[in-house]
């Protein structure tokens, strides 16, 4: 019998893993928006090229920050309020966020402007770095396109206590994801009809674009955590956990590719959105398992130094990955994606190193900074 942990000892825990792990779902989101060129035509071709981009890194991230959030909650606890008091929750929320990420999105927006773009309004700004254009379809792939997920994170950061401490009060976890689905449903029945640009403005945008539809990786995360903190995640020999989450993501990519390659407007079938909503999420908590309980290879390359290093700097890289601002790197490079990779990684971790690990430590230091996730922490 393995003891509990409680949650001082669990905060006292580093997973140098996990770290790593934002560095490669980062790179997976990379390929999924890589401008590889025109799409091959329906048939094996087109296939392939969809198994490249239905790599899937979000899901892995959301995983990352639901079990992070809740590794750091009290689980005994039935109130409504983080641990420490929203004033300082909300403030950290804050500095991992919006310094890095206002920054970019300016400089996003300069570019737009420089090149005339109709995106370059001070609406849209403002609908930017607010965080709301991610409820609004008519704006979602606009400025800085990757950032929509943004507004993921920080709906569930102000939604976890509350979902927490529900849990406490007897709400089982799986059971809260259901309950958000149809509170999404009810938002598209009343905004959708109203049209206002894409506010809530169909079904499947609210199931894989919006916190209410997509999620289950948070609470996938989130009992993974509360797991770890009873004690019901040590170390075990083998590698089977870690070999089985790997095996079934693989197949869910493959199942998607599929989809895409021969099925119209396969994102938006109910097959297509069973896989991502679901499947992923499940596949993902078992890789996490593994790392978390085993000692395999893929454990110990993702502990090493180069791996630490580059999954801190794995939000700049994902802000600055894609259009407009990759494409001011990608012009003045070849057509050649390994390069135009490294050149994104070493611009983002410059970015890391001289603005958002400076900001951040300025931001928090009236505080002490918890020990428990420094590094492996979530997409901030």
């Amino acid at each position: 019998m393995v003891n509990p942990v409680s949650p001082a000892s669990a905060q006292r825990h580093y997973f140098p893993a996990l770290t790593g792990l934002r560095a490669v779902a980062a790179w997976l989101v990379f390929f999924h928006h890589y401008p590889f060129g025109e799409l091959p035509a329906a048939g094996p071709a087109r296939a392939l090229r969809y198994f490249v981009s239905e790599f899937h890194g979000l899901p892995l991230l959301l995983l990352l920050s639901g079990f992070l959030i809740a590794l750091r909650y009290d689980p005994n606890s039935t109130e409504f309020r983080p641990r420490g008091g929203w004033r300082r929750y909300l403030r950290n929320r804050a500095a991992r966020i919006f310094p890095l990420y206002w920054l970019l999105t300016l400089a996003a927006f300069a570019l737009l402007w420089r090149w005339h773009s109709p995106q370059a309004t001070p609406g849209l700004l403002l609908l930017h770095l607010s965080l709301l254009r991610g409820f609004f379809a008519d704006y979602l792939f606009t400025g800085i396109g990757p950032a929509w997920s943004l507004t993921l994170f920080e709906c569930f950061y102000l939604a976890a206590p509350l979902l927490l401490g529900l849990r406490a009060r007897g709400l089982p976890l799986w059971v809260q994801p259901l309950l958000l689905v149809g509170i999404g449903g009810g938002l598209v029945a009343l905004l959708a009809p109203l049209r206002l640009h894409g506010l809530f403005g169909s079904y499947p945008f609210m199931l894989s674009f919006t916190f209410l539809g997509h999620s289950l990786e948070f609470f996938v995360g989130a009992w993974l955590a509360l797991r770890y903190k009873a004690g019901r995640l040590g170390a075990r020999a083998g590698w089977g956990l870690t070999a089985a989450g790997l095996a079934a993501w693989l197949a869910l990519t493959v199942a998607l590719a599929l989809t895409q390659a021969w099925l119209p407007h396969a994102p938006q079938r109910p097959i297509n959105l069973l896989l991502n909503l679901v499947g992923l999420p499940l596949a993902g908590g078992l890789l996490f398992a593994g790392l978390l309980r085993e000692t395999t290879w893929l454990r110990q390359l993702l502990s090493t130094r180069l791996f630490q290093h580059l999954g801190r700097s794995s939000y700049a890289f994902y802000l600055c990955h894609a259009y407009p601002l990759a494409y001011w790197v990608y012009e003045r490079l070849p057509d050649f994606w390994p390069l135009r990779l490294l050149a994104v990684q070493v611009v983002a971790y410059g970015l890391y190193k001289l603005v958002e690990e400076p900001l951040g430590e300025w931001l928090r230091a009236a505080e002490a900074r918890p020990a428990s996730v420094e590094g492996a922490g979530e997409l901030r």
